[in-house]
């Protein structure tokens, strides 16, 4: 059964990030995009964090649904003060067992010397991900598809270096079999960082109208602010959102002691 995720990508003011958590639990515990498609309102299967700072890495899991761990949230948004990176995933599981491992974003540390904090919204063909990193079936049982392309990255990137990524997460794209939309935070051993989103879902998924509803993603540009999430966020931060086209990527240099970030807009091949 596909069912989806809710997601958020930010980078910037951390104040100015408050609202849109606000939205990220509101849109996971009541969600009328997925209620359209027959699938329940709620994204309930656990969910996480992962929040990078000049001088401090918090990554955070939990089982329990977003909507009912305050003390998990609560403890989120106090730390969104300053210049800062953070990406989010509520799980409504499609693939994978139900259970604390499968809960995103999740953490790989390369051989190539850099970490990454990843999540990925959609439903991929599993066995194709792991063909292609050569990976053994047997290994990935009860692992989800989102999982499979975590360790996918981790086997096949040899840097963070926006080329290199843009060809890799291109390749991803197309095991696709709804929605290939991710959200990743790179650091490097210099302490060089970098974010890369992806919002990409198969053109024929998307000819049903409440398909496109619920897989597009949003992006919203201020000052001192970029994100991208669910679409679902619209409905509980009014704010001047814009539909990310679809097959767009975007690069996102962080400078955390300059306390600045570029954005460069992608397309995966």
């Amino acid at each position: 059964m596909i069912k989806l995720c809710r997601v958020l990508f930010a980078v910037g003011e951390g104040e100015k990030i408050k609202p849109l958590l606000d939205a990220l639990v509101k849109a996971s515990e009541n969600d009328p995009y997925k209620e359209a498609r027959g699938k329940g309102k709620a994204h309930r299967d656990g969910w996480g964090y992962a929040l990078l700072k000049k001088e401090s890495v918090m990554h955070y899991r939990s089982s329990r649904p977003i909507f009912e761990d305050i003390e998990g949230v609560e403890r989120l948004k106090d730390s969104l003060q300053g210049f800062l990176a953070v990406i989010a995933h509520t799980r409504a599981a499609s693939q994978g067992a139900k259970n604390l491992f499968n809960v995103q974003p999740f953490a790989f540390s390369s051989r190539k010397g850099f970490s990454y904090w990843v999540y990925h919204n959609g439903d991929l063909n599993k066995a194709e991900v792991i063909k292609l990193a050569d990976f053994e079936e047997t290994h990935f049982e009860g692992a989800s598809d989102s999982y499979a392309m975590g360790a996918y990255l981790c086997r096949k990137l040899d840097s963070f270096e926006r080329d290199e990524v843009l060809k890799h997460y291109s390749i991803l794209a197309k095991t696709a079999n709804t929605s290939f939309n991710t959200g990743t935070l790179f650091l490097g051993p210099s302490g060089n960082a970098a974010g890369f989103v992806t919002a990409y879902s198969k053109p024929t998924y998307l000819l049903k109208r409440e398909n496109w509803d619920y897989v597009r993603q949003i992006v919203l540009r201020r000052e001192n602010l970029f994100a991208v999430g669910s679409s679902t966020l619209e409905l509980y931060h009014r704010a001047e959102w814009k539909n990310a086209v679809n097959g767009t990527a975007f690069y996102v240099d962080i400078d955390f002691g300059d306390e600045t970030f570029s954005v460069q807009e992608l397309v995966l091949g």
